[in-house]
């Protein structure tokens, strides 16, 4: 009797093991390479500059539940392969009738140009009124992308904490409801207003090209997990 005993043990403990090595093994195939990279290269952000414009309209500007008080985060990209963050900035400055967000991110800076506190127009009137944005722009190396996504990640949760929101990311389970982390294509999806897809296309094919696997929104959100939980600390 015992040695049954012992012996269904042993096959209960050993399918217990193999579930947690298919576990483990289902968990590594679905983590983030960027991640990842992020994580054994100790990637730090570039920190924030605040070289806010006196440009931009600020009469008026409050969002939906007034001034200094933003629902959350828009994330853009230029969708310019061709083009540097100053030039994005200076032709935004010269074309902000049309649209604008408050700040920009690449590899190496986090430039903030337009006061948080007032609303810019960049993904519809829907995401308009309740969001801070910024935009990404297209970067040309492994490592170059790997470290704007450090920088987006660290500015998103740097406006959450900033503005005492909890990250929550926009999905088709909340279908956006409680959400504070957006992509353009979410406010698209979820809001309305709009018909950009902004920057899912961006990630995933430069996931693809230096990663060898599509970077997402969901990916992005975990860092911005990690940063806001250093930042309540």
């Amino acid at each position: 009797m015992r040695k049954k005993i012992v012996i269904s043990l042993s096959v209960i403990l050993g399918i217990t093991v193999g579930g947690l090595l298919i576990s483990d093994n289902q968990k590594n195939i679905s983590a983030s390479k960027v991640n990842d990279y992020i994580h054994s290269k100790n990637i730090q952000s570039s920190g924030i500059s605040f070289p806010i414009w006196s440009g931009f309209p600020t009469d008026d500007m409050g969002y939906r539940k007034g001034k200094n008080h933003p629902e959350g985060v828009v994330v853009h990209e230029t969708a310019n392969p061709n083009s540097t963050i100053n030039n994005e900035i200076a032709y935004m400055k010269s074309n902000y009738e049309n649209a604008f967000v408050h700040t920009f991110v690449d590899n190496s800076h986090i430039i903030n140009i337009a006061d948080t506190n007032n609303m810019s127009w960049g993904s519809g009137p829907k995401g308009n009124a309740r969001f801070v944005q910024f935009e990404q722009v297209e970067v040309k190396s492994k490592d170059a992308f790997a470290r704007e996504i450090k920088n987006a990640a660290y500015y998103t949760a740097y406006v959450l904490n900033h503005y005492k929101l909890k990250p929550v990311l926009a999905t088709g389970g909340n279908r956006g409801n409680g959400a504070t982390v957006w992509s353009h294509g979410d406010v698209t999806r979820y809001l309305g207003g709009t018909d950009h897809t902004d920057p899912d296309g961006y990630y995933a094919s430069a996931g693809k090209k230096w990663f060898g696997q599509a970077y997402t929104m969901t990916d992005l959100f975990k860092l911005v997990q990690e940063e806001y939980n250093k930042m309540q600390v």
